[in-house]
């Protein structure tokens, strides 16, 4: 029901790739929000101004929820916000603020489709968790058992070639000792000289492989997505099938999340909202002379749409770490699904919240508390977006927000606690 509306070169390289990673002027005015309620238990709407008491909480709790988005848009220059949020009482509010388009002055609407970026890892995990009951896929198995032999030969460190035994649990957790690709100056000249050819998780890998492990595999973490585009291969191996067929069919169809999508096999009907960088990254873009025809058409102002460059790098690369495309409620549909008991086991809940030593991080999962009470979490970031979801299994509430900006300061997950805090108080 819709009720409303080291020289210059590498740094900025890394100015780019910080972003890529699908991780951890005048401002435009947040124009009125387009929203969707889906109270479980709602009345149809009021045909007078008077709205029903349930639909009168609705409202106010969308307006304390805008209150927050228009002072973040505010702050930071975003163009544009979705945001969706599911309430213990299993209603859904869909939101959407700004412009979803500068050029056109198009407004956004929940049904617009956003890059969620690394908020990919968890659903792979998932998949892997759920694979795992079946008997497919051993958590602490090697990869080699799936991949073969030779999948990450010559991987190694002080003499010992670690390609055939790191595990698919080292994948998950990133104790795997791979870098982080879009942090690499290498990496960056690689692919600002083919944005318009397409990566295949092979080479996201092989880079890793020859690029050698950051510390000794299983001694150690740093965060990566070479890991889960690795586990995205794993999956396919074992199943037999596209890796976006299998998350249909495991992740998205049992919680009804159909406008979700993992590119580059397959992607939403429509292209998602048009993705903006600004300050340095905007610039780094600006070096690349392979993008020297693109830059007039892609700057609007102060901002540079990431969106009207060429996509076969941008949507391939992040694979099964970080590619979903979607509509925000179904982010939220799914990520609720993966910590309420819906679709795994209890073994496989304690497997995915089991830490690394010394961190806050399962397989592919955040995981914190506020007031004692858990919180999933995980954010997410590629060139044109942010992005934060979090689900809370005993408060029975989950929120999933992503902008069309990269960098946002404050970062979205500051807007994510905020909106939370609302949540809590009066959803």
């Amino acid at each position: 029901m819709n009720f409303r509306s080291r020289h210059l070169f590498v740094i900025t390289a890394f100015a780019f790739a910080a972003p890529l990673a699908a991780c951890s002027s005048e401002t435009p005015t947040a124009a009125a929000p387009q929203s969707t309620v889906s109270p479980s238990t709602a009345p149809p709407p009021s045909s007078t101004t008077t709205l029903p008491a349930q639909q009168a909480a609705d409202a106010e709790l969308v307006s304390l929820l805008t209150a927050e988005v228009e002072q973040w848009m505010t702050a930071t220059g975003a163009p544009g916000l979705t945001l969706a949020a599911i309430l213990p009482d299993g209603s859904e509010l869909s939101e959407a603020f700004g412009s979803s388009d500068l050029r056109s002055g198009v407004q956004a609407t929940p049904e617009d489709y956003w890059r969620f970026a690394s908020i990919t890892k968890p659903m792979t995990s998932a998949v892997v968790l759920l694979l795992a009951e079946q008997g497919l896929v051993n958590l602490d198995e090697p990869v080699a058992t799936y991949l073969g032999a030779d999948w990450a030969t010559g991987y190694v460190s002080d003499g010992v070639d670690y390609g055939p035994l790191l595990t698919v649990r080292q994948l998950l957790n990133h104790t795997n000792g791979f870098a982080e690709y879009a942090f690499d100056p290498g990496f960056f000249i690689l692919a600002s000289s083919r944005f318009d050819q397409p990566f295949e998780p092979e080479e996201i890998v092989r880079w890793a492989v020859e690029r050698g492990p950051g510390y000794t595999p299983g001694a150690g973490y740093l965060y990566n997505t070479v890991g889960h585009v690795a586990a995205g291969l794993v999956i396919e191996a074992v199943t037999g099938r596209p890796a976006h067929e299998v998350f249909r069919e495991m992740l998205f169809s049992p919680v009804g999340a159909d406008a979700i999508y993992l590119p580059p096999e397959e992607f939403p009907p429509q292209m998602v909202a048009s993705g903006y960088v600004s300050g340095e990254l905007r610039a780094a873009f600006s070096f690349l002379p392979a993008l020297a025809p693109f830059l007039a058409e892609a700057t609007v102002d102060d901002y540079l749409d990431v969106t009207a460059l060429p996509q076969a790098v941008l949507t391939s690369a992040p694979f099964t770490g970080g590619g979903i495309e979607a509509q925000a409620i179904e982010i939220a549909r799914v990520i609720r699904s993966l910590f309420s008991g819906a679709l795994l086991s209890e073994a496989s809940l304690a497997e995915f919240a089991t830490l690394v030593p010394g961190q806050n991080y399962g397989l592919g999962i955040s995981i914190s508390d506020i007031d004692g009470i858990t919180v999933f979490s995980h954010g997410g970031g590629v060139p044109g977006f942010r992005s934060h979801a979090l689900t809370i299994p005993e408060l029975g509430i989950t929120l999933a927000v992503s902008t069309n900006l990269i960098p946002v300061d404050p970062d979205i997950g500051v807007l994510a606690d905020a909106l939370l805090a609302v949540l809590r108080t009066h959803g």
